[in-house]
């Protein structure tokens, strides 16, 4: 049974027929709707480079076959590079005054996302133009200020994976880019390409994308090839930033080349591949599934770390920790008083010293809310500063970001600020 399972995940895959109309630069041309030897072409197979490649396989075709395992479906002068126009951005709202804008874009991208998974699984097209409009909302509120949109990434649902993981590696994603400089515009495409990245797996059986444990090696190489399902399933979704079926194909390639499913180096990946890469790795991470438990912020961003510039680009890597911070917002935090309680969003810079919202005491009772400043509090009786021992997954001593959500209504931070 798991045989055919595999075999029909992963059959024809590789290759799809498209119209030679649709045919753009930096896609690999597998096959021809007639015999090569009735071609001009001297290569049984090749990436389109020239334009001049392009209108002859036009004139002379009017299908072909493309391997999408190759090849890029953007040109080289759009795969490669950070754009070279950027700007610097500075949050023109706090925190607090933009949470509510923020948790009603939250709320409706879900709805647009759980529309777009339904639509190709049930093998038509998605509306691009929901998903345009969503992410450019997104885009406008984290321009504004990106703590608002981090702190909702954070909460966690397990029910709710796969449209929570596709929203929160879009928004990480554009926070990042927003961190590099990128115009409003291309933030815009990244949220798209990113909302996308794993629209593939709407094709993997739900008795291996849903199972729990580890999955073994056969059941590993079914799951893979969500990548290349994504890439097949955007090539037929017209108006598509062109970067979106390279990003659900290679989103798993490594530096080092020991990613999937092609085992690209560090030379061919491309720049927006690289973001997305590393927001879906610590996303997934923080994230609990059926079949793995969530692992701590700050455990994650170790990993992340331990493979800087073997898997993940180094300087990408440390743009994103500075983006979200050591402790990331929404983290549930131990303190060294043994009290613990949620990292909170402060409109300075979140680095090793932020603030925290203690809601239990050093016995992890329910407590008075409080805020402690770990940047300049001393705990009572003592000239010991506070400080963050330890961070742990949402839930974690009863601790739920989601109780949290607006916390501008909370009534113990609202007293307090």
């Amino acid at each position: 049974m798991l045989h055919k399972l595999a075999e029909a995940a992963t059959a024809g895959v590789e290759k799809t027929r498209i119209r030679a109309s649709d045919l753009k630069l930096g896609m690999y041309v597998a096959e021809l709707d007639r015999s090569w030897i009735d071609s001009p072409f001297l290569i049984h197979g090749f990436t389109i480079r020239k334009s001049s490649q392009l209108t002859d396989i036009q004139k002379l075709c009017k299908f072909v076959y493309i391997d999408i395992t190759r090849g890029s479906a953007s040109s080289d002068k759009d795969n490669g590079e950070k754009p070279s126009q950027t700007q610097a951005y500075t949050s023109s709202l706090s925190f607090n005054e933009n949470l509510n804008a923020a948790i009603t874009i939250h709320s409706k991208a879900k709805t647009v996302i759980d529309d777009m998974f339904n639509a190709v699984r049930s093998g038509g097209l998605f509306h691009l133009d929901q998903v345009r409009a969503s992410v450019e909302d997104c885009v406008n509120n984290i321009i504004v200020n990106p703590h608002s949109m981090l702190w909702l990434s954070m909460i966690k649902n397990k029910d709710e994976y796969t449209s929570e993981h596709s929203l929160n590696v879009a928004i990480l994603s554009i926070a990042l880019g927003r961190a590099e400089g990128l115009l409003q515009k291309d933030l815009e495409d990244l949220g798209i390409c990113a909302m996308l990245h794993d629209v593939g797996k709407t094709k993997v059986p739900s008795e291996i994308l849903n199972r729990e444990g580890t999955l073994d090696s056969q059941d590993f190489e079914v799951m893979k090839m969500h990548t290349i399902h994504g890439k097949k399933l955007l090539l037929g979704q017209p108006n598509l930033p062109a970067a979106a079926v390279d990003i659900a194909l290679s989103h798993h390639e490594r530096m080092d080349g020991s990613g999937y499913p092609v085992g690209l180096n560090e030379s061919q990946i491309p720049y927006l591949v690289r973001i997305v890469a590393i927001a879906d790795a610590y996303d997934a991470m923080t994230s609990g599934r059926v079949y793995c438990e969530a692992k701590p912020a700050a455990e994650a961003l170790k990993l992340l770390l331990d493979a800087k510039d073997s898997h993940f680009d180094g300087a990408l890597l440390n743009k994103f920790i500075e983006s979200i911070g050591v402790y990331p917002i929404g983290s549930v935090a131990e303190l060294n008083s043994g009290e613990a309680g949620i990292v909170l969003p402060t409109d300075e810079n979140n680095g090793l010293r932020p603030l925290v919202l203690v809601t239990r005491d050093a016995n992890k009772d329910h407590c008075e809310a409080k805020i402690i400043d770990t940047n300049s509090q001393i705990q009572p009786n003592s000239d010991r500063p506070y400080m963050i021992r330890a961070l742990y997954p949402d839930g974690t001593y009863g601790l739920k970001l989601e109780d949290f959500r607006n916390i501008n209504k909370h009534s113990g931070y609202k007293s307090i600020v």
